[in-house]
């Protein structure tokens, strides 16, 4: 039992370290397109990634993070469609 409690402390210190991280990124990072901010960004929930997404975006305006979708003033990306001529090729 008490294995599994550490493992789950260790868990939530994960989570509120990733969180934490994320929080300083957003707010005062010196670069939107960070490594780690954008490693980050994939982990935190749809609702928190949005919320820092709109914040990078007016911080950065010039330079959009890329991994927000859509960016500041523009629209999300056209999805690329398959070759459908069957000769394999995308």
């Amino acid at each position: 039992m008490r294995t599994i409690s550490l493992f789950l402390q260790l868990i939530g210190l994960f989570v509120l370290a990733t969180l934490g991280f994320w929080v300083w990124f957003v707010n005062w990072g010196p670069n939107p397109n960070d490594r780690i901010g954008a490693t980050a960004a994939i982990l935190v929930p749809g609702a928190v990634k949005d919320w820092g997404c709109g914040k990078l975006n007016a911080r950065f305006a010039a330079e959009s993070p890329t991994f927000c979708s859509p960016v500041a003033g523009g629209s999300p990306p056209t999805p690329v469609q398959p070759n459908t001529d069957g000769s394999g090729r995308l």
